[in-house]
Protein backbone atom coordinates (compact mmCIF):
# COMPACT_ATOMS: atom_id res chain seq x y z
CA UNK A 1 0.00 0.00 0.00
CA UNK A 2 2.57 2.53 -1.22
CA UNK A 3 0.18 5.48 -1.04
CA UNK A 4 0.05 5.32 2.77
CA UNK A 5 3.54 6.78 3.01
CA UNK A 6 2.57 9.81 0.91
CA UNK A 7 -0.52 11.04 2.73
CA UNK A 8 1.19 14.16 4.03
CA UNK A 9 4.24 14.35 1.84
CA UNK A 10 2.30 15.68 -1.14
CA UNK A 11 -0.52 13.17 -1.17
CA UNK A 12 -3.11 15.52 0.31
CA UNK A 13 -1.88 18.44 -1.78
CA UNK A 14 -4.63 17.92 -4.33
CA UNK A 15 -7.28 18.31 -1.57
CA UNK A 16 -9.57 15.32 -1.94
CA UNK A 17 -12.53 17.09 -0.38
CA UNK A 18 -15.94 15.74 0.59
CA UNK A 19 -16.55 13.25 3.40
CA UNK A 20 -13.61 11.08 2.28
CA UNK A 21 -11.25 14.03 2.58
CA UNK A 22 -12.65 14.88 6.01
CA UNK A 23 -12.08 11.34 7.32
CA UNK A 24 -8.63 11.03 5.80
CA UNK A 25 -7.63 14.47 7.03
CA UNK A 26 -8.72 13.56 10.56
CA UNK A 27 -6.75 10.30 10.44
CA UNK A 28 -3.61 12.13 9.30
CA UNK A 29 -4.18 14.78 11.96
CA UNK A 30 -4.42 12.09 14.60
CA UNK A 31 -0.97 10.85 13.59
CA UNK A 32 0.50 14.30 14.17
CA UNK A 33 -1.17 14.40 17.59
CA UNK A 34 0.22 10.97 18.51
CA UNK A 35 3.72 11.22 17.14
CA UNK A 36 4.54 14.90 16.95
CA UNK A 37 5.19 14.25 13.28
CA UNK A 38 3.19 11.96 11.07
CA UNK A 39 4.46 8.44 10.50
CA UNK A 40 2.65 8.66 7.16
CA UNK A 41 4.63 11.64 5.88
CA UNK A 42 7.35 10.06 3.76
CA UNK A 43 7.56 9.81 0.00
CA UNK A 44 6.65 12.09 -2.89
CA UNK A 45 3.41 12.90 -4.60
CA UNK A 46 0.91 10.18 -5.44
CA UNK A 47 0.53 8.85 -8.95
CA UNK A 48 -2.92 8.10 -10.37
CA UNK A 49 -2.98 4.45 -9.28
CA UNK A 50 -1.94 5.33 -5.73
CA UNK A 51 -4.63 7.99 -5.58
CA UNK A 52 -7.21 5.45 -6.80
CA UNK A 53 -6.02 2.95 -4.20
CA UNK A 54 -6.30 5.56 -1.45
CA UNK A 55 -9.82 6.60 -2.46
CA UNK A 56 -11.02 2.99 -2.65
CA UNK A 57 -9.48 2.07 0.70
CA UNK A 58 -10.73 5.14 2.56
CA UNK A 59 -14.23 5.15 1.10
CA UNK A 60 -14.76 1.41 1.45
CA UNK A 61 -13.97 1.41 5.18
CA UNK A 62 -15.90 4.64 5.75
CA UNK A 63 -18.98 3.17 4.04
CA UNK A 64 -18.60 -0.02 6.06
CA UNK A 65 -18.47 2.00 9.28
CA UNK A 66 -21.59 4.00 8.42
CA UNK A 67 -23.42 0.91 7.18
CA UNK A 68 -22.58 -1.19 10.23
CA UNK A 69 -24.15 1.54 12.39
CA UNK A 70 -27.39 1.49 10.39
CA UNK A 71 -29.32 -0.67 12.87
CA UNK A 72 -28.04 1.29 15.87
CA UNK A 73 -24.99 -0.76 16.82
CA UNK A 74 -22.05 -2.62 15.29
CA UNK A 75 -22.51 -6.32 16.07
CA UNK A 76 -19.82 -8.94 16.61
CA UNK A 77 -20.95 -10.84 13.50
CA UNK A 78 -20.62 -7.67 11.39
CA UNK A 79 -17.13 -7.07 12.74
CA UNK A 80 -16.22 -10.68 11.86
CA UNK A 81 -17.35 -10.19 8.25
CA UNK A 82 -15.34 -6.98 7.95
CA UNK A 83 -12.32 -8.59 9.61
CA UNK A 84 -12.52 -11.51 7.18
CA UNK A 85 -12.65 -9.02 4.29
CA UNK A 86 -9.53 -7.30 5.62
CA UNK A 87 -7.50 -10.45 6.26
CA UNK A 88 -8.56 -12.81 3.48
CA UNK A 89 -9.77 -10.68 0.56
CA UNK A 90 -7.67 -7.55 0.85
CA UNK A 91 -4.83 -9.46 2.55
CA UNK A 92 -3.62 -6.34 4.33
CA UNK A 93 -0.41 -6.21 6.31
CA UNK A 94 -0.41 -5.09 9.94
CA UNK A 95 0.21 -1.43 9.16
CA UNK A 96 -2.60 -1.34 6.63
CA UNK A 97 -5.01 -3.11 9.01
CA UNK A 98 -4.31 -0.47 11.64
CA UNK A 99 -4.98 2.28 9.10
CA UNK A 100 -8.26 0.57 8.12
CA UNK A 101 -9.33 0.53 11.79
CA UNK A 102 -8.44 4.21 12.17
CA UNK A 103 -10.49 5.11 9.10
CA UNK A 104 -13.40 2.94 10.29
CA UNK A 105 -13.41 4.56 13.74
CA UNK A 106 -13.08 8.09 12.35
CA UNK A 107 -15.94 7.54 9.89
CA UNK A 108 -18.22 6.41 12.72
CA UNK A 109 -17.71 9.83 14.33
CA UNK A 110 -18.07 11.77 11.07
CA UNK A 111 -21.32 13.75 10.69
CA UNK A 112 -21.69 13.23 6.92
CA UNK A 113 -24.43 10.83 5.89
CA UNK A 114 -23.93 7.34 4.52
CA UNK A 115 -25.34 8.50 1.19
CA UNK A 116 -22.67 11.21 0.87
CA UNK A 117 -19.92 8.60 1.19
CA UNK A 118 -21.69 6.34 -1.31
CA UNK A 119 -22.03 9.18 -3.82
CA UNK A 120 -18.37 10.10 -3.55
CA UNK A 121 -17.43 6.44 -4.07
CA UNK A 122 -19.66 6.33 -7.16
CA UNK A 123 -18.27 9.58 -8.54
CA UNK A 124 -14.73 8.19 -8.44
CA UNK A 125 -15.53 4.66 -9.69
CA UNK A 126 -18.63 5.12 -11.85
CA UNK A 127 -16.85 3.63 -14.89
CA UNK A 128 -15.75 0.54 -12.94
CA UNK A 129 -18.94 -1.50 -12.80
CA UNK A 130 -17.29 -4.57 -11.31
CA UNK A 131 -16.04 -2.54 -8.33
CA UNK A 132 -19.48 -0.99 -7.70
CA UNK A 133 -21.15 -4.40 -7.82
CA UNK A 134 -18.57 -5.92 -5.49
CA UNK A 135 -18.94 -3.09 -2.99
CA UNK A 136 -22.71 -3.63 -2.88
CA UNK A 137 -22.01 -7.35 -2.48
CA UNK A 138 -19.81 -6.65 0.56
CA UNK A 139 -22.48 -4.44 2.13
CA UNK A 140 -25.06 -7.20 1.64
CA UNK A 141 -22.70 -9.63 3.35
CA UNK A 142 -22.45 -7.32 6.35
CA UNK A 143 -26.23 -6.76 6.43
CA UNK A 144 -26.97 -10.48 6.58
CA UNK A 145 -24.08 -11.41 8.88
CA UNK A 146 -26.38 -11.67 11.90
CA UNK A 147 -29.15 -13.40 9.92
CA UNK A 148 -31.33 -10.33 10.41
CA UNK A 149 -31.82 -8.00 7.45
CA UNK A 150 -32.73 -4.92 9.48
CA UNK A 151 -35.11 -2.41 7.86
CA UNK A 152 -32.48 0.35 8.09
CA UNK A 153 -29.87 -1.89 6.45
CA UNK A 154 -32.38 -2.72 3.72
CA UNK A 155 -32.93 1.01 3.22
CA UNK A 156 -29.18 1.63 2.92
CA UNK A 157 -28.84 -1.23 0.44
CA UNK A 158 -31.66 0.22 -1.65
CA UNK A 159 -30.05 3.67 -1.59
CA UNK A 160 -26.68 2.20 -2.57
CA UNK A 161 -28.30 0.33 -5.47
CA UNK A 162 -29.82 3.59 -6.69
CA UNK A 163 -26.67 5.70 -6.20
CA UNK A 164 -24.49 3.07 -7.91
CA UNK A 165 -27.04 2.66 -10.71
CA UNK A 166 -27.16 -1.11 -10.18
CA UNK A 167 -29.75 -2.94 -12.26
CA UNK A 168 -32.43 -5.17 -10.77
CA UNK A 169 -30.81 -8.27 -12.29
CA UNK A 170 -27.43 -7.37 -10.80
CA UNK A 171 -29.06 -6.80 -7.44
CA UNK A 172 -30.82 -10.17 -7.60
CA UNK A 173 -27.51 -11.79 -8.51
CA UNK A 174 -25.95 -10.42 -5.33
CA UNK A 175 -28.93 -11.27 -3.14
CA UNK A 176 -28.92 -14.86 -4.41
CA UNK A 177 -25.55 -15.47 -2.75
CA UNK A 178 -26.81 -14.68 0.74
CA UNK A 179 -30.50 -15.48 0.86
CA UNK A 180 -29.89 -19.07 -0.14
CA UNK A 181 -33.06 -20.38 1.45
CA UNK A 182 -35.10 -18.32 -0.99
CA UNK A 183 -33.90 -20.26 -4.03
CA UNK A 184 -33.14 -23.82 -4.96
CA UNK A 185 -29.46 -24.25 -5.74
CA UNK A 186 -29.83 -24.20 -9.50
CA UNK A 187 -31.91 -21.02 -9.53
CA UNK A 188 -29.26 -19.39 -7.40
CA UNK A 189 -26.63 -20.03 -10.07
CA UNK A 190 -28.82 -18.64 -12.84
CA UNK A 191 -29.24 -15.48 -10.77
CA UNK A 192 -25.48 -15.20 -10.22
CA UNK A 193 -24.98 -15.21 -14.00
CA UNK A 194 -27.98 -12.90 -14.45
CA UNK A 195 -29.70 -15.18 -16.94
CA UNK A 196 -33.12 -16.76 -17.10
CA UNK A 197 -33.49 -20.52 -16.58
CA UNK A 198 -35.20 -20.46 -19.99
CA UNK A 199 -32.15 -18.97 -21.72
CA UNK A 200 -30.39 -21.06 -24.35
CA UNK A 201 -26.96 -22.48 -23.57
CA UNK A 202 -25.42 -20.15 -26.15
CA UNK A 203 -26.98 -17.14 -24.38
CA UNK A 204 -25.73 -18.39 -21.03
CA UNK A 205 -22.24 -18.92 -22.40
CA UNK A 206 -22.18 -15.42 -23.86
CA UNK A 207 -23.19 -13.90 -20.53
CA UNK A 208 -20.66 -16.06 -18.70
CA UNK A 209 -17.82 -14.88 -20.95
CA UNK A 210 -18.76 -11.25 -20.39
CA UNK A 211 -18.89 -11.62 -16.61
CA UNK A 212 -15.60 -13.53 -16.57
CA UNK A 213 -14.05 -10.68 -18.53
CA UNK A 214 -15.53 -8.08 -16.18
CA UNK A 215 -14.24 -9.78 -13.03
CA UNK A 216 -10.97 -11.35 -14.13
CA UNK A 217 -8.43 -10.05 -11.58
CA UNK A 218 -5.82 -9.23 -14.23
CA UNK A 219 -8.36 -7.26 -16.24
CA UNK A 220 -9.73 -5.22 -13.36
CA UNK A 221 -6.26 -4.26 -12.11
CA UNK A 222 -5.25 -3.45 -15.69
CA UNK A 223 -8.11 -0.94 -15.82
CA UNK A 224 -6.54 0.99 -12.98
CA UNK A 225 -8.60 -0.43 -10.14
CA UNK A 226 -7.00 -0.58 -6.70
CA UNK A 227 -4.41 -3.26 -6.00
CA UNK A 228 -6.34 -4.14 -2.84
CA UNK A 229 -9.25 -5.15 -5.05
CA UNK A 230 -7.46 -8.11 -6.67
CA UNK A 231 -8.48 -10.76 -4.12
CA UNK A 232 -11.90 -9.14 -3.86
CA UNK A 233 -12.39 -9.70 -7.61
CA UNK A 234 -10.90 -13.20 -7.43
CA UNK A 235 -13.73 -14.41 -5.19
CA UNK A 236 -16.37 -13.12 -7.60
CA UNK A 237 -14.45 -14.66 -10.50
CA UNK A 238 -14.50 -18.10 -8.83
CA UNK A 239 -18.21 -17.79 -8.08
CA UNK A 240 -19.05 -17.00 -11.72
CA UNK A 241 -17.03 -19.98 -12.95
CA UNK A 242 -18.75 -22.30 -10.50
CA UNK A 243 -22.21 -21.05 -11.52
CA UNK A 244 -21.49 -21.71 -15.18
CA UNK A 245 -20.08 -25.19 -14.52
CA UNK A 246 -23.10 -26.19 -12.41
CA UNK A 247 -25.56 -24.97 -15.06
CA UNK A 248 -23.62 -26.59 -17.89
CA UNK A 249 -23.51 -29.92 -16.04
CA UNK A 250 -27.22 -29.72 -15.30
CA UNK A 251 -28.04 -28.97 -18.94
CA UNK A 252 -26.00 -31.93 -20.17
CA UNK A 253 -27.45 -34.46 -17.73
Amino acid sequence: MSWAGKLVGGGLGFVLGGPIGAVLGAVVGNQFDKDGNSRASSGGRMNQRERSNMIFFTTAFSMLAKFAQADGSVSKSEINVIDNFVKNELQLDERSRKLAIEIFDEAKKNQDSYEEFARQFYNHFRQQRSLLISMLDLLMRVALADNNFHSKEREYIRKTKEIFNISDSQYESILARYEQDSYDNLEKYYKILEVSPDASMSEIKKQYKQKIKDFHPDNVIGKGLPEEYREFAQEKFKEIKKAYEVIKENRSS
